[in-house]
């Protein structure tokens, strides 16, 4: 990564694409530094149980593929994935929406595995200031900015 910075600090334009690139490059080593540390869920499945709690009802399979940002047939197949792990179940809605509940299974995952997550939280962002974690969070909400206005096609 260091190279990688190094050949980008060039320019505005070098750093953005250094910053473009390395969100990839660090979701697929989170994704694998965090299957490591815990015992039953990808970081994929992780993310859907965490956006079922987060979103608003009806937990649909529609509804939480926009928390989660990918299509509905993703979700649908890591919904699928858990509800055969016993983490959810998938119930038949209004008008052929299926709706994801969660299980009991979860609430013993999160007893078994919460202080785990929250020490790699601490290690993740133990370089960080607290003043420089809230000013990432800001950032990084301009960020979701831009991606929206990629998706509305805006220029």
């Amino acid at each position: 990564m260091k190279e990688l910075y190094e050949n980008y600090a060039k320019n505005t334009i070098t750093q953005m694409q250094a910053i473009f690139t390395s969100i990839f490059i660090l979701q697929n080593r989170f994704g694998t530094a965090y299957e490591k540390e815990q015992d039953d869920l990808t970081i994929k499945q992780w993310l859907l149980l965490t956006m079922v709690q987060i979103c608003p009802k009806p937990h649909t399979l529609t509804n939480v593929s926009v928390y989660m940002g990918c299509s509905r047939q993703n979700t649908k197949q890591l919904a699928m994935a858990l509800s055969k792990k016993g983490y959810v179940r998938l119930i038949l809605g209004e008008g052929n929406s299926v709706n994801i509940e969660l299980t009991e299974k979860l609430g013993e995952y999160e007893k078994r595995m919460g202080g785990k997550h929250e020490e790699i939280l601490r290690l993740l962002f133990s370089d960080f200031t607290e003043k420089e974690i809230s000013l990432f969070y800001q950032l990084y909400k301009k960020l979701y900015t831009g991606v929206e206005r990629i998706e509305k096609g805006q220029k």
